[in-house]
């Protein structure tokens, strides 16, 4: 037996181990983001916590919200989802137009409608639709600076209920004014918690009561000697075949459209090389047609020249 396996057996994290963080992602063709490595963990919080309302501030192309939804779905929850988002970008994550909500919403619409919105606004905007002590799951994935992320978590930490969870997204990026990074260090001294250095780094702050089994699992294990290293491992190399996956996909797109130019490129080439034998094809029967016209012209001088030829003669 392996060391790791050792220490697996020794911290208990198999019991972390269910049919939701082995789900095969299905959305992995959404826009490029750093939330890919972290897919396996929503899964898996989704089916634990079993929220009863679950909201996402900032979704974009909706790699992390479609996440939580793919896993509300696969194991029948009757969990509302919402998204909040602008859909126009910031400042951080760039600017971007109509094309990314439009390809955002009709996802959302054919898969997840039935339990899903789309909130476009910003986010204190949609403040006032949620009652305080309602939001069983958050996830603050907004602008990144410190001041940003901290007045979203003031903000929506009311909406919270009293087994709420909120999940932190680039806790671990250190750089571009983002500063998400400084409140999780603030508030992960405060409150029970997880935290994974993969994808941009995750945190996972527990602000009200532990009451699922795995959940409080996840906590022990954690706090076992090894514990912490094998959780973030375990959910780090989950998260690495998801995003091998991901890349394998954008790759088969780019395959796809390459094959989808070549065969419309082949296709102006078969179309011009008919017209240049069409052309080939009038032009020589033009020339022929001329030719014939040649030929009765000068027939007709010869049989002129004869004739003056006798009446001359």
């Amino acid at each position: 037996m392996s060391d790791y396996a050792k220490l697996v057996g020794r911290s208990n994290i198999t019991a972390l181990v269910s049919k939701s963080i082995l789900l095969e992602a299905d959305f992995l063709d959404t826009g490029s983001s750093p939330w890919v490595g972290h897919v396996p963990f929503a899964f898996w919080i989704i089916e634990q916590l079993k929220p009863r309302i679950f909201v996402e501030l900032g979704t974009y192309y909706g790699l992390s919200y479609f996440s939580f939804c793919q896993s509300v779905l696969a194991n029948g929850f009757s969990t509302k989802c919402y998204a909040i988002d602008t859909w126009q970008g910031d400042e951080h994550g760039g600017f971007y137009g109509e094309e990314v909500f439009a390809r955002t919403e009709a996802r959302n619409r054919r898969l997840y409608h039935t339990f899903s919105q789309l909130l476009r606004m910003p986010f204190d905007d949609a403040l006032t639709y949620f009652s305080d002590g309602t939001i069983d799951l958050l996830h603050i994935d907004g602008l990144h600076t410190y001041e940003a992320a901290r007045h979203d978590f003031e903000t929506w930490l009311p909406k919270l209920s009293y087994r709420g969870v909120i999940l932190f997204h680039d806790i671990n990026v250190r750089e571009r004014s983002f500063g998400v990074w400084r409140l999780w260090e603030e508030l992960s001294a405060s409150y029970p918690h997880i935290e994974f250095d993969h994808s941009h780094g995750l945190g996972v702050l527990f602000v009200g009561s532990i009451e699922s089994p795995g959940i409080t699992e996840l906590l022990d294990g954690w706090a076992a000697p090894e514990g912490s290293y094998l959780i973030k491992n375990l959910f780090a190399k989950l998260g690495h075949l998801v995003a091998l996956e991901y890349q394998l996909t954008g790759l088969n797109q780019g395959i796809a459209e390459r094959d989808g130019r070549i065969a419309s490129l082949n296709q102006v080439v078969a179309e011009r090389e008919q017209a240049i034998a069409q052309a080939q094809a009038q032009l020589q029967a033009t020339q022929e047609r001329l030719s014939q016209q040649l030929a009765a012209q000068e027939q007709l001088v010869q049989q002129l020249q004869g004739e003056l030829s006798a009446r001359d003669g």
